[in-house]
């Protein structure tokens, strides 16, 4: 049994993921790291409200303490987990998926997700014969981490004579009750976006895709903003809005943490979809690029003692937690536009690298895929065919494709880049095109 995606478990409420799994992976988790503290974290939907007493309730059974953190941001459960001493914490959420799903994410001691080998081990417990259950069953007690969480981040920064205008959009999620917070308490000015918590997301879906902040970047606009920033579901990501209403590409996000964080030369960890031009940047300022798999960017951190880790619209700094943080991000970057209003120069700037991604509704098989990829993209001189993370194609102009199957979804992804937007567009045809023929050939055949 295979239970772990890109980021934990994810499925439809009810569906695809039911109470009764929720109960056996915390069952299992607590069985398999042993008897201590977890604890439990939850977003906004009512599936998460359910599902976190689930949890808690398999953690009680295996003889452990649950820890209820409350509805929190999933960073907070994560800062929450390492402040408390606890094995493992467990944030039940679905992050950016659309409402009908739901989800949970665990993080180890460090507030680290949890590594291939480490979920490897659940998986096994969970398929075990062996009794997991204790004949004693532990407590579960409510701790307060959201208090903690927001002044340990507050004492990062010091609070700024000229703050910026800055819209959030906090996506209906529980990252309304930090962003705003710790923001105007620095001495921004904030409009708080999207503030009420609510599970249906009436707003818009929790992605922050350029489709889905049309809205959100055209009232940062209006209202003379300085910048914009927009979460997800559960705030790990963050995405920024130019005050031209204009959404920013994720690069730029990692760009602005990198410069406020990189001091001296170290090591970056890149995930194999993070644009080039964050790449070009991290040499220039003297770092070692490593790439790493999607959603594991940050379990190399400690193995390389990275300074840095990055993926499209999340970022860790080391020196916070070793999990995303997109609230925290939005702090550094604010702090950093304050001080050197120059850097609003860069996020106003046109890309230098074009990017996008694409989600088919469809899955391929990746012998197949690679079978086909020579004869499609032949004609554009591959360099390079990597395959640490899906199927990345490198061209002879430093152009990229990459394929990859989503981990909480049943889509295929696409990323590509390109300096030049028409070529961009030409590599993303091809490969939609050839996905498509993959999959109703592949249709066929069964």
């Amino acid at each position: 049994m295979k239970a772990f995606g890109t980021a934990g478990v994810r499925g439809v409420f009810n569906e695809s993921q039911t109470p009764e799994q929720i109960y056996r992976l915390a069952l299992a988790s607590a069985f398999v790291f042993g008897k201590g503290r977890y604890g439990v974290g939850w977003d906004g939907r009512k599936s998460s409200a359910v599902l976190s007493r689930v949890a808690a309730a398999g953690i009680a059974a295996a003889g452990s303490e649950a820890l209820l953190l409350g509805l929190v941001p999933t960073p907070a459960t994560a800062f929450g987990a390492r402040e408390n001493g606890c094995k493992l914490g467990f944030s039940v959420t679905a992050s950016h998926n659309p409402p009908e799903y739901s989800g949970v994410k665990i993080f180890d001691s460090e507030g680290m997700e949890l590594s291939k080998q480490d979920e490897a081990r659940i998986e096994r417990g969970m398929i075990v014969g062996t009794r997991m259950d204790s004949k004693h069953l532990g407590e579960v007690t409510d701790v307060e981490v959201l208090g903690p969480y927001v002044e340990s981040m507050l004492a990062k920064f010091e609070v700024l004579r000229e703050g910026l205008r800055i819209v959030v959009d906090c996506s209906n999620g529980p990252g309304a009750l930090v962003t705003p917070k710790v923001l105007g308490t620095l001495g921004h000015q904030v409009v708080p976006l999207n503030a009420q918590i609510s599970w249906r997301f009436p707003a818009r879906l929790p992605e922050p895709t350029p489709q889905n902040l049309s809205e959100t970047a055209s009232m940062v606009s209006a209202l003379g903003a300085d910048i914009g920033f927009a979460h997800d579901g559960d705030a790990d990501r963050l995405v920024m809005i130019s005050s031209a209403g204009r959404v920013v590409p994720d690069s730029f996000v990692s760009i602005m943490v990198m410069k406020a964080l990189v001091k001296k030369p170290g090591v970056v960890i890149l995930s194999e979809n993070t644009s080039s031009a964050v790449e070009e940047e991290a040499l220039r300022l003297g770092s070692k690029v490593v790439r790493s798999r999607v959603g594991k960017s940050f379990a190399e951190i400690e193995e390389e003692n990275a300074v840095f880790a990055t993926e499209p619209s999340k970022v860790v700094d080391p020196r916070w937690g070793m999990w995303e943080d997109g609230m925290y991000a939005a702090a550094l970057i604010a702090d950093a536009v304050a001080r050197d209003r120059g850097l609003l120069e860069l996020v106003n700037s046109e890309p230098t690298w074009h990017y996008r991604q694409l989600n088919l509704p469809s899955s391929v098989d990746p012998i197949r895929l690679v079978r086909q990829v020579e004869d499609e993209f032949g004609r554009f001189r591959i360099m390079e065919v990597r395959q640490l993370d899906g199927l990345k194609l490198i061209f002879r102009d430093r152009s990229w494709i990459m394929f990859r199957a989503s981990g909480t979804e049943p889509k295929t992804r696409i990323y590509c880049e390109s300096r030049d937007s028409a070529r961009l567009d030409e590599l993303l045809e091809v490969g939609k095109t050839m996905l498509n023929e993959l999959s109703t050939s592949g249709s066929k055949s069964r």
